[in-house]
């Protein structure tokens, strides 16, 4: 049963009610010790059973930075708004690498920023529902036709379902704070895969200048053997157009390379930097031991979305039990009068016969449900996120082995050979195109599958939840890492 009130009453006499000579000092000090009587009696009830149930709310302000900084290698950090910060230990004049581009962004991104203020909001609720209400004190000054009367209001419901609502900020106080870090994998994908485009894009313009300067080695070639006379006037026509498609090309890329510039600094924060943004040579991802079982398993066990859905359905769940005792009200009366005979104490009630809260307990209960449906979605999706990733990472990891070790060297020594013949005379142009069209479309085709593979592993890593060593992945650390994590927060709250 929940108490929703008490009220303690202390009545004295009115100064202006006519006394016999040298009665007002006794009577007026039996008043003063009946009132101290009454609020040290509040007073021990208070003590009572606030001592009795003294929850406090669990908020780690370090919660999203902990758990990004094992989950990316990065944390972040707060800033001030409007303000660019290049994080300790980011050196941008040597390049950019993928770790670098994702700890800045969980610096400078302001609507990550933005979101990382929830976790404040929530931290202030749940101190907030930790407060006790404060006593009201009511009184009525004394006049000649009523005694003066002091009266003590003290929220007993404050006091005993203060623990519920401590539970349920806590509960929700987690819920964002897994909710944020979900963010920051998010955002830390997005990262991966715009440095992987710029990472590609700079590359493959630097490909595109390549290949002009081997069609204009070409042209130079064929403009020769014209003048040698070995080759028409016509036949130069076509090295001239390749040449000028080449040169075409390149322009393009530099345009490619410009725009994944724009999108990365966007992403990271970094608008404002006047110099650019050269990421690192993108090298051919390790890929890690692909058991897609043994990946969904930890991607269940260490993805935050999915505990911040178990955490809801948890709040939900709480609030649930607490719809039930709303309605109540019950007040315990203590009356408190100059003569000590007239003390007194009663109960007042509301008598529950209309409104028991029954809305409030049909809605309570549809959220929890409608918790627990968003919580099975969540994990439907982590299942299929995590397929999805595997088999993209898995195809484009074979195709780039095929490109790499059988189609490039072969290319390679076929382009070799042509343009060997061509320069004696030996070998049509017709060949020497094709040979180097197939050669440099090779060479496009394996930065590609080489993005491809670094967007599927990011892709994978926001899956898993965590980031993916070499070798495979250890669920028994994980599970143990959140373990001990949880261990802190109390057993109760854990149980939905």
């Amino acid at each position: 049963m929940t108490i929703v009130g008490a009220v303690v009453e202390a009545e004295v006499l009115p100064t202006a009610t006519p006394t016999r000579k040298g009665s007002q000092g006794p009577r007026m000090a039996l008043l003063r010790q009946s009132t101290t009587n009454a609020l040290l009696t509040v007073s021990v009830v208070m003590i009572v059973v606030v001592g009795c149930q003294s929850p406090q709310p669990c908020c780690d302000p370090q919660f999203v930075s902990s758990e990004l900084g094992w989950r990316t290698h990065a944390q972040p950090e707060r800033v001030c708004p409007g303000r660019e910060v290049i994080p300790a230990g980011v050196v941008l004049e040597d390049g950019l690498s993928e770790d670098e581009a994702v700890q800045i962004s969980l610096v400078n991104n302001s609507a990550f920023q933005a979101t990382i203020a929830q976790l404040g909001m929530a931290h202030g609720d749940a101190v907030q529902a930790s407060l006790l209400a404060n006593p009201q004190f009511l009184t009525y000054f004394p006049t000649s036709s009523k005694e003066g009367q002091y009266t003590l209001f003290a929220p007993i419901e404050s006091y005993l379902l203060r623990p519920t609502r401590v539970k349920v900020a806590n509960r929700e106080y987690r819920r964002v704070g897994e909710q944020l870090v979900q963010n920051g994998l998010d955002l830390a994908r997005n990262v991966r895969v715009a440095y992987a485009d710029l990472a590609v894009a700079s590359q493959q313009a630097a490909l595109a200048n390549e290949a002009l300067q081997i069609r204009e080695s070409i042209a130079e070639l064929t403009q020769k053997r014209l003048e040698d006379g070995d080759i028409s006037e016509l036949e130069t026509i076509a090295a001239k157009v390749d040449r000028l498609n080449a040169k075409a090309a390149t322009g393009l890329q530099a345009n490619a390379v410009a725009i994944a510039e724009a999108r990365l600094a966007s992403l990271i924060g970094l608008t404002n930097l006047d110099a650019p943004l050269i990421p690192l040579p993108i090298e051919t991802p390790v890929v890690p031991t692909l058991d897609e079982t043994l990946l969904i398993s930890q991607a269940l066990a260490c993805r935050p979305d999915y505990a911040a859905a178990k955490w809801a359905v948890a709040a939900a769940s709480q609030r649930s039990r607490l719809s039930r005792w709303l309605f109540l009200r019950m007040d315990g009366v203590l009356d408190v009068r100059s003569n000590p005979g007239r003390t007194g104490g009663g109960m007042r009630l509301d008598i529950p016969i209309f409104n028991r809260n029954q809305g409030g307990v049909i809605r309570a209960d549809w959220e929890v449900n409608a918790a627990m449906h968003a919580r099975d979605a969540i994990h439907d999706q982590i299942v299929a996120d995590v397929r999805t990733a595997v088999r993209q990472l898995q195809q484009a990891s074979e195709n780039l082995q095929i490109l790499e070790q059988d189609v490039a060297p072969t290319l390679v020594e076929a382009l070799e050979i042509s343009r060997k013949g061509f320069a004696d005379g030996g070998t049509e142009y017709l060949l020497v195109l094709q040979t180097t069209t197939q050669y440099l479309d090779a060479r496009a085709r394996i930065l590609d599958q080489k993005a491809a593979c670094a967007r599927a592993l990011a892709e994978l890593e926001r899956a898993v939840g965590c980031h993916l060593e070499t070798g495979g992945v250890d669920v028994e650390q994980i599970l143990a890492v959140t373990d001990s994590e949880l261990a802190s927060i109390e057993v109760e709250k854990l149980d939905p």
